[in-house]
């Protein structure tokens, strides 16, 4: 008997493997690194997810690999006043289940969005990227008015990540999407992979991207591998057609394949330390100074980075709005830095405990050898739950952390704001001043870009000098394809639209 069902659960499990491993040329099949959330499109603050649902569902916007936003369940946008704006469907738009979209559905699903407790209760984790926005109606069959409690520069490049849900969803949460988008939800086997199908009645997409019809793929699957070499190795047999997350030491095997080939593209997390500001030694702006001066952060992108990165001179990536040109990363200088110590009263150093997860330690540990160079002793500390080490530093028990933040509009909003203004959601270090605060929210009032962007530049100015970060590095984001796949293009933020994507 025993053997029995040993005999079949291997059967099952060679099946699966066999099954992924003869995916024909009509299914495209994607290594990623991480699980879904959940179903629900309002409900998940998490990359991986974003990346599978949205080609399940679509919104009023999306972006290609400029990170323009361009028009897409939207025919036409305008902005009526600076709190109102007004868009017109598209016609003729059927969710997976048959029925027509109109704007009582695109106006439910903002309202789910934004408001207190409208999914079951829950308030939506995504309702920040929405800012301002208070609510929507729909006007007729076809437009739809959103309404701001302030003026928002933003509002578009936000508006991204937001997915139409049907209206039939009511107050509850979603456990089987129904979307508008290019592939209809098959299938979810937890830590294991998303299945799904062409929606034959696809509308087309967003024109502007070149998108029209249903997509050419007649399947997608979304395989699970967190591991690096088993992803890799998923790559190489030809069990997936495109490896997310590709690490920079196996770069060289990729290039060397005759049937893979890199797929870089400049990403939009940034990389830094984050200093307890609150206490002694970060509390002294000539220390933070100092390390900032003593971390060569250009040997670290050519020698662990492979060169794809680029110094940072705050934490605002170069291709974002507003981002100060005048500023220059930090020089190395371990000659200034033993100066500014001895100045601080460290001429002899100090200890420290430097906080980092796993996949960073190697940096982490060729900072502590620089540090070491100018009397500075770092004790890497490596934390298996991230989760625990941000709280912990919230709590200012922690010198310092490694860590990374993503920012997927390309503007101030996503990353400077929540993480430098006093006391926002992603200040974990503490730091605070009030010049910066006063620049922050005029240029989240102003209705002029001009004026928005200066007072950030400005703002960025003040940060460089406060130093209350080791200003790191962002990188390109690594992925790695089948050759025979054409019609997909990487992105800055992540996400793999196959909404053209075809093997030959």
């Amino acid at each position: 008997m025993r053997l029995g069902i040993v005999a079949a659960c291997f059967v099952l499990l060679l099946s699966v493997g066999t099954a992924f491993a003869q995916a024909d040329k009509d299914t495209i099949v994607v290594g990623i690194t991480a699980d879904l959330v959940n179903l629900d499109p309002h409900n998940f603050r998490h990359r991986e997810t974003e990346t599978i649902l949205r080609n399940i569902y679509d919104g009023l916007v999306t972006r290609g690999p400029d990170m323009r936003p361009v028009p897409e369940l939207a025919e036409s946008i305008t902005q009526i006043d600076p709190t109102t704006w007004e868009f017109r469907l598209r016609r003729g738009v059927k969710f997976h289940d048959g029925t027509e979209m109109t704007a009582r559905d695109v106006a439910f699903s903002i309202n789910r969005y934004v408001q207190e407790g409208a999914m079951g209760g829950q308030t939506s984790p995504r309702k920040d990227l929405l800012g301002p926005v208070t609510h929507a109606e729909a006007i007729d069959d076809y437009t739809v008015r959103v309404y701001l409690s302030n003026p928002w520069s933003v509002f578009l490049p936000y508006l991204v990540h937001h997915m139409v849900v049907p209206a039939s969803v009511g107050d509850g949460l979603v456990e089987h999407p129904i979307g508008t988008g290019p592939f209809k939800f098959v299938e979810w086997v937890r830590g294991s992979h998303v299945v799904l199908e062409r929606f034959d009645d696809y509308y087309g997409g967003a024109p502007d991207l070149g998108r029209s019809g249903p997509a050419p793929a007649r399947r997608v699957i979304f395989r699970v591998i967190p591991e690096n070499a088993t992803r890799l190795a998923a790559l190489m047999a030809g069990e997936i057609d495109i490896m997310t997350n590709v690490p920079v030491h196996v770069i060289s095997e990729i290039e060397r394949h005759p049937d893979l080939e890199l797929r870089p593209v400049m990403g939009t997390r940034s990389y830094f330390t984050e200093f307890n500001v609150r206490r002694p030694p970060f509390n002294d702006v000539r220390v933070r100074q100092a390390i900032n001066y003593a971390i060569d952060v250009d040997l670290v992108v050519q020698e662990l980075l492979d060169g794809l990165g680029q110094p940072l001179t705050t934490i605002l990536s170069p291709l974002s709005f507003g981002h100060n040109d005048d500023l220059k990363p930090y020089p190395y200088d371990p000659d200034k830095a033993r100066a500014l110590l001895a100045e601080a009263g460290y001429p002899n150093g100090f200890t420290f405990e430097l906080s980092v997860e796993d996949r960073r330690r190697d940096v982490a540990e060729a900072y502590a050898f620089m540090l070491s160079q100018i009397g500075v002793t770092a004790r890497v500390r490596v934390w298996g739950d991230y989760s625990s080490m941000v709280e912990a530093m919230r709590r200012g028990e922690l010198d310092a952390m490694m860590t990374d933040w993503g920012d997927s509009t390309m503007d101030p909003t996503g990353i400077f704001v929540p993480k430098l203004r006093t006391g926002d959601r992603g200040n974990f270090g503490g730091y605070s001043n009030p010049a910066v605060d006063a620049l922050i929210e005029f240029a989240e009032s102003t209705p002029s870009l001009e004026e928005r962007a200066a007072a950030y530049r400005a703002a960025q100015r003040i940060v460089y000098e406060d130093a209350p970060m080791l200003f790191e590095y962002i990188t390109q984001e690594l992925y790695a394809q089948n050759k025979a796949l054409s019609g997909w293009d990487p992105i800055p933020d992540s996400r793999i639209n196959l909404h053209t994507a075809v093997k030959r």
